[in-house]
């Protein structure tokens, strides 16, 4: 969220500001989701969770579908954000498939 509220300041990314702001959102509704332990959402949130870590692997190997370029830059809060979608994509995995035991 942070990051798109600052990109939104130039005009020339608004879109791509406009698309962290909404990724902050689902990410959010995800955590809700998650927490709320409501099973019929689990496939959608994995869904999301996969094309999340996708998009942020695609953007630093191949050009970004908005920017046209790579992005090559490997910071710390990219590698978090690597992480934390490693761990969501193993969470909901894991509860989906035990909310199916049921």
């Amino acid at each position: 969220m942070i990051y798109g509220l600052s990109i939104l300041k130039f005009p020339a990314l608004a879109g791509v500001g406009l698309f962290f702001i909404i990724d902050a959102i689902l990410a959010i509704v995800a955590a809700a989701v998650i927490l709320l332990n409501v099973s019929i959402m689990f496939i959608p949130v994995l869904v999301y969770s996969w094309v999340n870590y996708i998009l942020l692997t695609e953007s630093r190997v191949f050009p970004a579908p908005v920017l046209g370029v790579v992005i090559p830059v490997i910071d710390p809060s990219v590698i978090l954000v690597f992480i934390i979608d490693v761990i969501l994509i193993s969470l909901v995995t894991v509860l989906w498939v035990l909310s199916r035991r049921r």
